[in-house]
Protein backbone atom coordinates (compact mmCIF):
# COMPACT_ATOMS: atom_id res chain seq x y z
CA UNK A 1 0.00 0.00 0.00
CA UNK A 2 1.20 3.16 -0.77
CA UNK A 3 -0.92 5.48 -0.89
CA UNK A 4 -3.14 7.45 1.76
CA UNK A 5 -6.79 7.59 1.73
CA UNK A 6 -9.29 9.95 4.14
CA UNK A 7 -11.18 8.05 6.77
CA UNK A 8 -15.13 8.45 6.07
CA UNK A 9 -14.55 11.99 4.96
CA UNK A 10 -13.01 12.79 8.03
CA UNK A 11 -8.79 14.43 7.41
CA UNK A 12 -6.21 12.30 7.12
CA UNK A 13 -5.19 12.16 10.30
CA UNK A 14 -0.70 10.99 10.12
CA UNK A 15 1.34 10.14 13.20
CA UNK A 16 5.19 10.72 13.39
CA UNK A 17 6.38 8.32 16.21
CA UNK A 18 10.04 9.41 17.89
CA UNK A 19 12.22 7.41 19.21
CA UNK A 20 13.48 7.26 23.35
CA UNK A 21 13.86 3.33 22.77
CA UNK A 22 11.83 2.08 26.12
CA UNK A 23 10.80 5.54 26.96
CA UNK A 24 8.97 5.36 23.41
CA UNK A 25 6.73 2.90 24.54
CA UNK A 26 4.00 5.86 25.69
CA UNK A 27 3.19 6.04 22.32
CA UNK A 28 1.32 2.47 22.87
CA UNK A 29 -1.20 4.96 25.17
CA UNK A 30 -0.84 7.92 22.49
CA UNK A 31 -2.80 5.57 20.25
CA UNK A 32 -4.97 3.72 22.44
CA UNK A 33 -6.26 7.33 23.18
CA UNK A 34 -6.85 8.37 18.98
CA UNK A 35 -8.50 4.71 18.73
CA UNK A 36 -11.14 5.65 21.50
CA UNK A 37 -11.83 9.13 19.83
CA UNK A 38 -12.46 7.39 16.95
CA UNK A 39 -9.48 8.84 15.18
CA UNK A 40 -6.70 5.96 14.29
CA UNK A 41 -4.12 6.95 11.97
CA UNK A 42 -4.28 6.52 8.18
CA UNK A 43 -0.56 7.77 7.93
CA UNK A 44 2.19 6.46 9.86
CA UNK A 45 6.08 7.72 9.92
CA UNK A 46 8.84 6.59 12.71
CA UNK A 47 12.16 6.46 13.34
CA UNK A 48 14.60 4.53 15.68
CA UNK A 49 12.11 2.72 18.45
CA UNK A 50 8.99 4.84 17.50
CA UNK A 51 10.10 3.13 13.83
CA UNK A 52 9.31 -0.51 15.44
CA UNK A 53 5.76 0.78 17.31
CA UNK A 54 4.77 2.49 14.07
CA UNK A 55 5.03 -0.78 11.97
CA UNK A 56 3.49 -3.03 14.20
CA UNK A 57 0.82 -0.47 13.71
CA UNK A 58 0.82 -0.61 10.29
CA UNK A 59 0.90 -4.12 9.70
CA UNK A 60 -2.27 -3.96 11.15
CA UNK A 61 -1.52 -4.63 15.16
CA UNK A 62 -4.06 -2.29 17.18
CA UNK A 63 -3.49 -0.43 20.47
CA UNK A 64 -4.40 -2.97 22.68
CA UNK A 65 -2.97 -5.93 21.08
CA UNK A 66 0.54 -3.78 21.22
CA UNK A 67 0.09 -3.35 24.89
CA UNK A 68 -0.73 -6.47 25.67
CA UNK A 69 2.47 -7.44 23.31
CA UNK A 70 5.18 -5.77 25.04
CA UNK A 71 4.02 -6.45 28.62
CA UNK A 72 4.09 -10.41 27.96
CA UNK A 73 7.73 -9.38 26.45
CA UNK A 74 10.33 -10.96 28.08
CA UNK A 75 13.22 -8.18 28.89
CA UNK A 76 15.81 -10.59 29.28
CA UNK A 77 15.64 -11.31 25.73
CA UNK A 78 15.55 -8.11 24.22
CA UNK A 79 19.25 -7.83 25.54
CA UNK A 80 20.51 -10.83 24.50
CA UNK A 81 19.70 -9.68 20.94
CA UNK A 82 22.84 -7.26 21.94
CA UNK A 83 24.94 -10.59 21.53
CA UNK A 84 26.42 -9.50 18.52
CA UNK A 85 29.90 -8.57 17.71
CA UNK A 86 30.80 -4.97 15.39
CA UNK A 87 33.53 -3.64 16.25
CA UNK A 88 34.90 -4.59 12.95
CA UNK A 89 32.03 -2.36 11.83
CA UNK A 90 32.91 0.50 14.19
CA UNK A 91 30.56 0.00 16.72
CA UNK A 92 29.77 -2.27 20.04
CA UNK A 93 26.77 -3.96 18.59
CA UNK A 94 26.38 -5.02 14.71
CA UNK A 95 22.46 -4.90 14.67
CA UNK A 96 22.12 -8.18 12.30
CA UNK A 97 20.41 -10.04 15.29
CA UNK A 98 18.13 -7.83 16.57
CA UNK A 99 16.75 -7.16 12.96
CA UNK A 100 16.51 -10.76 12.12
CA UNK A 101 14.80 -11.28 15.75
CA UNK A 102 12.61 -8.40 14.60
CA UNK A 103 11.74 -10.13 11.48
CA UNK A 104 10.94 -13.65 13.13
CA UNK A 105 9.22 -12.92 15.90
CA UNK A 106 6.95 -9.80 15.04
CA UNK A 107 7.20 -8.50 11.49
CA UNK A 108 7.01 -12.23 9.98
CA UNK A 109 9.15 -11.09 7.05
CA UNK A 110 6.87 -8.51 5.39
CA UNK A 111 7.74 -5.57 3.56
CA UNK A 112 6.07 -2.41 2.92
CA UNK A 113 3.74 -3.47 0.44
CA UNK A 114 2.27 -5.55 3.23
CA UNK A 115 0.98 -2.48 5.17
CA UNK A 116 -2.56 -2.02 5.92
CA UNK A 117 -1.52 1.57 6.64
CA UNK A 118 1.08 3.78 4.86
CA UNK A 119 4.10 3.83 6.24
CA UNK A 120 7.73 5.59 5.98
CA UNK A 121 10.53 5.64 8.38
CA UNK A 122 12.79 7.74 8.48
CA UNK A 123 17.14 7.44 8.65
CA UNK A 124 20.17 9.53 8.22
CA UNK A 125 22.22 9.14 5.53
CA UNK A 126 26.02 8.82 7.19
CA UNK A 127 27.68 10.34 4.07
CA UNK A 128 26.01 13.84 3.87
CA UNK A 129 23.88 13.73 7.10
CA UNK A 130 20.06 14.61 5.58
CA UNK A 131 17.03 12.66 5.30
CA UNK A 132 16.14 9.49 3.93
CA UNK A 133 13.33 8.25 3.44
CA UNK A 134 12.66 4.38 3.46
CA UNK A 135 8.84 3.11 1.53
CA UNK A 136 9.97 0.06 -0.23
CA UNK A 137 11.65 -3.26 1.11
CA UNK A 138 11.99 -4.86 4.18
CA UNK A 139 10.55 -3.70 7.00
CA UNK A 140 12.91 -5.19 9.24
CA UNK A 141 15.71 -3.82 7.22
CA UNK A 142 14.81 -0.40 7.37
CA UNK A 143 13.95 -0.73 11.27
CA UNK A 144 17.07 -1.48 11.80
CA UNK A 145 18.88 1.27 9.42
CA UNK A 146 16.40 3.71 11.65
CA UNK A 147 17.91 2.08 15.07
CA UNK A 148 22.01 2.27 14.08
CA UNK A 149 23.27 4.95 16.53
CA UNK A 150 26.93 5.70 15.98
CA UNK A 151 29.13 3.52 17.70
CA UNK A 152 26.30 1.55 19.33
CA UNK A 153 24.72 -0.51 16.36
CA UNK A 154 26.04 -0.44 13.10
CA UNK A 155 25.33 1.64 10.22
CA UNK A 156 23.12 -0.34 7.71
CA UNK A 157 23.65 -0.45 4.08
CA UNK A 158 20.29 0.10 1.71
CA UNK A 159 21.04 0.57 -2.25
CA UNK A 160 24.33 1.91 -2.06
CA UNK A 161 23.67 4.36 1.21
CA UNK A 162 24.98 4.18 4.53
CA UNK A 163 22.21 4.71 6.93
CA UNK A 164 21.95 5.22 10.71
CA UNK A 165 19.59 6.70 13.17
CA UNK A 166 16.55 9.46 11.46
CA UNK A 167 16.81 11.13 14.77
CA UNK A 168 19.69 12.55 13.87
CA UNK A 169 17.69 14.86 11.23
CA UNK A 170 14.36 15.39 13.03
CA UNK A 171 13.83 14.03 16.59
CA UNK A 172 10.47 13.18 15.58
CA UNK A 173 10.07 12.49 12.29
CA UNK A 174 7.43 14.80 10.50
CA UNK A 175 9.32 15.40 7.15
CA UNK A 176 9.01 11.30 6.61
CA UNK A 177 5.61 11.77 7.56
CA UNK A 178 4.54 14.54 5.02
CA UNK A 179 5.98 12.12 1.99
CA UNK A 180 2.73 10.41 2.18
CA UNK A 181 0.21 13.18 2.42
CA UNK A 182 -1.73 13.86 6.02
CA UNK A 183 -3.83 16.35 6.55
CA UNK A 184 -3.61 16.29 9.75
CA UNK A 185 -0.22 15.73 11.52
CA UNK A 186 0.84 14.49 15.26
CA UNK A 187 3.98 13.91 16.54
CA UNK A 188 4.92 11.85 19.22
CA UNK A 189 7.78 13.11 21.24
CA UNK A 190 9.25 10.87 24.34
CA UNK A 191 12.52 11.56 24.36
CA UNK A 192 14.51 13.35 26.57
CA UNK A 193 13.66 17.39 27.42
CA UNK A 194 17.33 18.85 25.21
CA UNK A 195 16.29 22.10 26.26
CA UNK A 196 16.69 21.19 30.22
CA UNK A 197 19.05 18.40 29.77
CA UNK A 198 22.68 19.50 31.30
CA UNK A 199 24.85 16.91 28.96
CA UNK A 200 23.23 18.63 25.67
CA UNK A 201 23.63 21.87 27.10
CA UNK A 202 27.27 21.03 27.48
CA UNK A 203 27.38 19.68 23.80
CA UNK A 204 25.71 22.62 22.37
CA UNK A 205 28.40 24.34 23.99
CA UNK A 206 31.15 22.07 22.44
CA UNK A 207 29.95 22.44 19.15
CA UNK A 208 29.59 26.47 19.15
CA UNK A 209 33.33 25.79 20.25
CA UNK A 210 36.44 26.54 18.19
CA UNK A 211 37.68 22.53 19.38
CA UNK A 212 33.94 21.84 18.10
CA UNK A 213 34.01 23.58 14.88
CA UNK A 214 37.38 22.47 13.70
CA UNK A 215 36.14 18.37 14.55
CA UNK A 216 32.69 18.95 12.60
CA UNK A 217 35.45 20.27 9.65
CA UNK A 218 37.97 17.39 9.85
CA UNK A 219 34.58 15.00 10.11
CA UNK A 220 33.24 16.63 6.78
CA UNK A 221 36.80 15.65 5.12
CA UNK A 222 36.34 12.26 6.45
CA UNK A 223 34.84 9.51 4.10
CA UNK A 224 31.88 7.40 5.48
CA UNK A 225 33.68 4.33 4.75
CA UNK A 226 35.57 1.66 6.83
CA UNK A 227 34.79 1.75 10.42
CA UNK A 228 36.58 4.51 11.88
CA UNK A 229 35.31 6.85 8.98
CA UNK A 230 31.62 5.86 9.72
CA UNK A 231 32.76 6.19 13.58
CA UNK A 232 33.98 9.74 13.41
CA UNK A 233 30.83 10.80 10.27
CA UNK A 234 28.12 9.32 13.28
CA UNK A 235 29.97 10.99 16.41
CA UNK A 236 29.89 14.11 14.31
CA UNK A 237 26.26 13.95 13.09
CA UNK A 238 24.61 13.24 16.17
CA UNK A 239 26.98 15.98 17.89
CA UNK A 240 25.32 18.27 15.73
CA UNK A 241 21.88 16.94 15.70
CA UNK A 242 21.69 18.19 19.40
CA UNK A 243 21.93 21.92 18.34
CA UNK A 244 18.99 21.90 16.43
CA UNK A 245 15.23 22.66 17.61
CA UNK A 246 12.34 20.22 16.48
CA UNK A 247 10.33 22.50 14.14
CA UNK A 248 6.54 21.04 14.38
CA UNK A 249 4.43 21.75 10.74
CA UNK A 250 2.16 24.77 10.86
CA UNK A 251 -1.25 23.00 12.30
CA UNK A 252 0.43 20.49 13.27
CA UNK A 253 0.23 19.04 17.45
CA UNK A 254 2.97 17.65 19.20
CA UNK A 255 2.33 15.71 22.15
CA UNK A 256 5.23 15.38 25.40
CA UNK A 257 5.11 11.96 26.70
CA UNK A 258 7.33 12.36 29.36
CA UNK A 259 7.55 8.57 30.66
CA UNK A 260 8.18 8.03 34.35
CA UNK A 261 11.19 5.58 32.68
CA UNK A 262 15.01 5.82 31.59
CA UNK A 263 15.72 4.05 28.18
CA UNK A 264 16.49 0.54 28.96
CA UNK A 265 13.35 0.36 31.30
CA UNK A 266 11.44 -2.22 29.12
CA UNK A 267 9.65 -3.22 32.41
CA UNK A 268 8.05 -0.15 33.13
CA UNK A 269 5.91 -0.48 29.79
CA UNK A 270 2.79 -0.29 31.88
CA UNK A 271 3.80 3.23 33.48
CA UNK A 272 4.97 4.26 30.29
CA UNK A 273 2.02 3.49 28.41
CA UNK A 274 -0.28 5.47 30.88
CA UNK A 275 2.00 8.34 30.36
CA UNK A 276 1.48 8.24 26.80
CA UNK A 277 -2.42 8.25 27.19
CA UNK A 278 -2.06 11.41 29.89
CA UNK A 279 0.29 13.40 27.38
CA UNK A 280 -2.47 12.69 24.51
CA UNK A 281 -5.09 14.18 26.55
CA UNK A 282 -4.22 16.68 27.82
CA UNK A 283 -2.47 17.59 24.17
CA UNK A 284 -6.28 17.08 22.53
CA UNK A 285 -8.06 19.14 25.31
CA UNK A 286 -5.43 22.19 25.12
CA UNK A 287 -5.81 22.40 21.35
CA UNK A 288 -10.16 22.36 20.71
CA UNK A 289 -9.71 23.35 17.45
CA UNK A 290 -7.42 20.32 16.36
CA UNK A 291 -9.36 17.86 18.16
CA UNK A 292 -12.78 19.30 16.10
CA UNK A 293 -11.08 18.85 12.95
CA UNK A 294 -9.97 15.36 13.87
CA UNK A 295 -13.57 14.37 14.60
CA UNK A 296 -14.39 15.72 11.01
CA UNK A 297 -16.07 18.56 12.46
CA UNK A 298 -16.18 22.16 11.57
CA UNK A 299 -14.67 24.98 12.76
CA UNK A 300 -15.35 28.24 13.15
CA UNK A 301 -13.51 30.97 11.30
CA UNK A 302 -11.72 33.80 13.59
CA UNK A 303 -11.48 30.77 16.75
Amino acid sequence: MNGAASHGGRPLLGVAFGGGTARGLAHIGALKVLEAEGAAPGALAGTSYGAIIAALYALGMPALELERLVREQNTGEIWLQGLDFGLHRGSIIHGRRLARWLDRKFFFGAGFDDVQIPFAVACTDLATGRLHVIREGSIARAVQASCALPGVFAPVHIDGQVLIDGGFVQTVPFEALRTLGPDLTIGLHAGVDVENARIIRWIRRFNASPTGRRFQRAAGRTRASGPFGQMVRGLAISLRSYSRGLRVPRGGLLVREAPPAAWWDFHKSPQSIAAGETAMRAALAAAPEFRARLRGEEVACGR
